[in-house]
């Protein structure tokens, strides 16, 4: 893509973040891996304080990334830099781009060896940089594992605008709770989900699991995913025949209203059947809160609520 005559794009976009960012960065880094971007400019940024990583030479899938770290001290951020390369080379590979409003799980902490609960990331669009023509400069924004899953159960939009409230330039902070240990935050997610739960047709999430023992089963959720189901199996279990699922990487759960109540397993599903009497009662093992739950109709299930 030609810029400004014969001006190559990367040496648009990377003139463009300089002229934003007030100078040229503290420092750039080539990647190793040849042919996935050009370079990461690092530019420390001042009111507020801040490293701003930016990605060059991506723009002919239509976007850069960029990354913001809190800046305690001259040290620059280098492990970001491998964040960064890391997620251009998956999207290269896989021929998925980014856009804003995407989730992405990153199967680990943010930064590998550290101590932190930042293991997925939102993108949106970059509050300064905005777009160049049409090259979108899209944020990573990290997230606990938790957020991620009120971003799929809910909307990652409005869980965006909490994180907002705390920083409205959404810096990824390593040492940071995630939103839902915090009770006024918990509980206008919940109240946000029960609003939106309607308009869930299926719950997509990433933390589903089980494990079967004899004759019993346990089935893991996430407490963001959790947060989501109890209102969502209110409002879609209303009538014998009605069926609401959950669809995890590795397999699936399904909830009917039907008799008699019952669980089992079918292959990589869970399938669990209840009475329109215990409706209510099921969907209320699931606010969100950390924990174990059962059903005296379902014998030898057991639910977990998982950070």
């Amino acid at each position: 893509m030609a810029a400004d005559g014969d001006e190559p794009a990367p040496g648009r976009e990377a003139h463009y973040a300089d002229q934003v960012a007030g100078g040229p960065p503290r420092d750039t880094f080539s990647p190793r891996r040849r042919g996935v971007l050009e370079e990461v400019r690092i530019y420390a940024v001042e009111e507020p304080s801040a490293w701003h990583l930016v990605t060059v030479g991506v723009a002919d899938m239509g976007f850069e990334l960029t990354l913001r770290l809190p800046r305690p001290d001259d040290e620059v951020p280098t492990w970001a830099v491998d964040c960064l390369v890391s997620l251009v080379t998956y999207a290269r590979r896989s021929g998925h781009g980014f856009a804003a409003g995407h989730q992405v799980d990153l199967r680990g902490p943010i930064r590998l060896d550290a101590d932190t609960a930042i293991t997925a990331a939102a993108i949106v669009a970059d509050p300064t940089l905005g777009s160049l023509g049409d090259v979108e400069f899209l944020q990573i924004v990290g997230l606990t594992t938790d957020e991620l899953e009120l971003c799929r159960s809910w909307r990652t939009d409005a869980v965006m605008e909490l994180l907002r409230r705390r920083d409205p330039r959404l810096t990824t902070v390593l040492e940071r709770a995630s939103l839902l240990d915090d009770p006024s935050f918990r509980e206008e997610a919940e109240a946000g989900v029960a609003a939106d739960g309607s308009a869930l047709d299926e719950l997509n999430v990433g933390s589903l699991s089980w494990r079967t023992r004899l004759r019993s089963l346990v089935v893991t959720l996430g407490a963001g995913a959790a947060t989501a189901l109890g209102p969502a199996l209110r409002r879609r279990l209303t009538h014998t025949g009605a069926a609401f699922v959950v669809a995890g990487d590795a397999g699936s759960l399904r909830f009917e209203v039907g008799s008699p109540a019952q669980w089992r397993v079918e292959g990589d599903s869970v399938v669990v059947t209840v009475p329109p009497a215990d409706v209510e009662a099921l969907a209320g093992l699931f606010s969100g809160q950390v924990g174990t739950g059962t059903l005296a109709a379902l014998n030898g299930l057991r639910f977990t609520v998982i950070p």
